[in-house]
């Protein structure tokens, strides 16, 4: 599984312990939610600064959204 794989599952299922829909994650982190889709299906390589909004808004540490284990 490659790293953005990764984050996008990893983000999948943060927003989904928070019981949050994609356009709730979205709205929070202030990107669009057909962007988010992408991220969470491993189709888009997010910049530094979409991994801080996503983290902020999940209440995550950033590095979390990328651990492989």
């Amino acid at each position: 599984m490659t790293l953005i794989e990764t984050f996008g599952r990893n983000v999948r299922q943060a927003r989904k312990d928070k019981g949050w829909t994609q356009e709730q994650l979205a709205f929070e982190a202030g990107v669009k939610r057909a962007y988010l889709s992408e991220v969470e299906n491993g189709q888009r390589n997010v910049s530094l600064d979409v991994v801080e909004k996503l983290a902020k808004a999940l209440g995550a540490e950033p590095g979390a959204l990328m651990d492989q284990a």
